[in-house]
């Protein structure tokens, strides 16, 4: 997003920000997509909002447990690479109080990992993939002021992959064997309050843990633990003719590797969004404090952010939209002390990255739908790379682009198109930053015909630089057209069945150099849901 590296993304299922692991990764999302209700995407410097990493923007999942009408909810599927995914909930509701839980689990041969004809090291055969996971939820409204509930998952996935290495640095063999366990758990606690005609108030408490377990030609070959403990208290208070809003966060997570690491981070906010005659405004400040600790070593870093936006309705069809903003990223545990056991070298000097940007932008509302054009710049001083075997400051990067989007209805179709033009670079030696394509985009088309929902989804991307998975010679990832295709009918009111084709046209491509991408695939589900 944006030219920034996955990391510098933030991302929150119902609201409570994803764990990360000690090296400032995202511990994987691994929610199955039917317990999606949908996803948001806020693209640019967001961490006067969101806080620490939302340097790229921030994603927002929200789920469906509970949310549905009282009943059994189940689907079950079939397809390509002997994939089945099965899925069985209940969804219960009262008058004052909801609650639901969902359990599935899910299953394929999966294909090679990564591509042999690329490295003779790595093993040919499919890399197979298996979860197992269970949601609940539930809701009880005490009073007319007050509401409190739970949230709570587990799941426990195994995934066969492939190395170029084995676990003492040498060479891997094409015989080689190489898998790991994977078992997490979220526990979230929370209340809702009117305080006041004027003020609400949210208080979350999370819990959580996951644990990563390598196996190498089936012998143990070490164990990763992390847990977080994560304290969100948001406040919404109507003010004048707007809306302030103010709280704090707070994460203490620990991870063990097997060495021992701590991280603790404190964030206070606040911000206030209005209107005034055309004009809509926003302000947003926040300060985060973080201290990460290896035994009786540990290190501080600090920031302050800050938001400005706003937009101009020059008609009622034509607005003007415009933001500048700052954002940080802290290193995470291991850039700073290193994970001797993986191969990475602490780098105690590592600085903070520190961005800064700007987007300017025009919305016109018109009978073929919303037209989006934002024009973007964004600046990054002491921005991280890996190089020998730690984690270094790039002394500064830069991306410029321009983010076109059309969705809208005409003559019985929607359509959802999006561009990016852009230019990521180190701004000192001028090259492209690593695995960023300079244009990307999709198109999306629905349409209703014969009872039957028809949609396509076109993805492409221009190449990417990218370092060869061997040698780490500068190498370039091609760029690729894919092409996904889905047709849903409603076979009675409860029922319905779907049928997807992925990648309908075989496309051969690397998102990464030397890993495989899944090839074509058919896969047919049906589900019931009562209405």
């Amino acid at each position: 997003m944006r030219g920034q590296a996955s990391a510098n993304v933030a991302v929150f299922v119902d609201g409570i920000p994803v764990q990360r692991d000690s090296f400032g990764g995202l511990k994987l999302v691994d929610i199955p997509p039917s317990q999606i209700e949908k996803v948001e995407i806020l693209r640019g410097n967001m961490s006067a909002i969101y806080g620490e990493s939302a340097v790229g923007g921030a994603i927002h999942i929200f789920t469906l447990a509970g949310a549905g009408k009282s009943g059994p909810i189940a689907s079950v599927g079939y397809g390509s690479r002997n994939t089945s995914n099965l899925t069985a909930g209940y969804n219960l509701k009262g008058e004052d109080f909801k609650l639901g839980f969902t359990a599935q689990k899910f299953k394929t041969d999966g294909f090679s990992a990564m591509n042999p004809r690329e490295s003779a090291l790595v093993n040919p055969d499919k890399d197979a993939f298996e979860r197992e996971s269970f949601f609940i939820n539930g809701e009880k409204r005490v009073s007319k002021d007050l509401a409190i509930g739970f949230q709570a998952n587990s799941i426990d996935s195994k995934v066969e992959y492939d190395s170029t290495s084995n676990p003492n640095f040498g060479p891997a063999s094409p015989s080689d064997r190489q898998n790991s366990k994977q078992k997490s758990s979220d526990l979230t606690a929370y209340s809702r309050a009117n305080l006041s005609t004027d003020w609400t108030s949210r208080l979350a408490i999370t819990q959580s843990d996951f644990k990563n377990q390598e196996f190498y030609n089936g012998s143990a070959n070490g164990t990763y633990i992390g847990n977080q403990l994560g304290v969100q208290w948001g406040n919404n208070y109507k003010l004048g003719t707007g809306n302030a809003n103010f709280g704090v966060d707070l994460i203490k997570a620990e991870f063990k590797t097997p060495t021992k690491y701590e991280r603790d981070s404190l964030g206070s906010y606040v911000g206030y969004s209005g209107r005034f005659d055309r004009l809509d405004y926003q302000a947003n400040l926040r300060r985060d404090e973080i201290k990460s600790q290896e035994g009786n070593t540990s290190k501080a870093n600090s920031a302050n952010t800050w938001l400005i936006g706003g937009g101009y309705s020059l008609t009622d069809s034509t607005k003007l939209i415009g933001l500048l903003s700052t954002s940080f990223r802290a290193p995470a545990v291991s850039d700073l002390f290193g994970v001797p056991s993986w191969g990475q070298n602490p780098n105690p000097d590592l600085k903070p990255s520190e961005h800064k940007g700007g987007e300017f932008g025009l919305q016109q509302r018109s009978s073929i739908g919303l037209l989006r054009a934002v024009y973007f710049k964004t600046e990054t001083k002491n921005d991280f790379e890996w190089r020998n075997r730690q984690i270094n400051n790039i002394a500064r990067t830069e991306n410029e682009g321009v983010e076109l989007g059309l969705s809208g209805s005409a003559a019985g179709w929607g359509y959802k198109l999006n561009a990016v033009l852009q230019d990521p670079k180190n701004a000192e030696s001028g090259v492209r930053l690593a695995r960023r394509a300079k244009e990307y985009g999709s198109i999306g088309l629905t349409k209703t015909a014969m009872g039957v929902d028809w949609g396509s989804n076109v993805i492409w991307s221009g190449n990417r630089t990218d370092s060869h998975v061997v040698t780490f010679a500068s190498v370039t990832n091609s760029s690729f057209t894919v092409v996904n295709l889905t047709a849903s009918k409603k076979l009675t009111p409860e029922w319905t069945g779907r049928v997807r084709v992925e990648n309908a046209f075989n496309e051969n491509y690397q998102l990464v150099h030397g890993y495989n991408t899944p090839r074509r695939g058919v896969f047919v589900t049906l589900q019931y849901q009562p209405k």
